[in-house]
């Protein structure tokens, strides 16, 4: 009998471009639970660095369609700019930030 959970990952394989979408819109979901900010705000910072990391690697990843490029290369500005004003609003403040670039 063939176990359970390797069905299950054949079920989850997906194209490279459509994984990282999938894990991007996994870490928006994790960084916009209030409860991930007050007790792991720096895990939170990490994912929102990570985050935009996987919006730049979108916008220029030659599978996807040119506006869906432009529209990932304009939500990695702003998820960079985000991330920088967390950053530093935090407890950790610009040190925070400067560890994320």
């Amino acid at each position: 009998m063939p176990c359970p959970l390797h069905a299950l990952a054949e079920e989850h394989e997906l194209p490279a471009s459509e994984a990282v979408i999938a894990a991007t819109l996994a870490l928006m979901t994790g960084y916009s639970q209030a409860l991930q900010a007050d007790l792991h705000p720096q895990q939170r910072l990490l994912m929102g660095a990570k985050i935009g990391r996987n919006l730049e690697l979108l916008a220029g990843h030659p599978a996807l369609s040119e506006g869906f490029q432009r529209i990932a290369l304009g939500l990695q500005a702003r998820w960079q700019l985000m991330s920088d004003c967390t950053a530093q609003a935090g407890p950790a403040g610009p040190a925070a930030a400067a560890r994320l670039h």
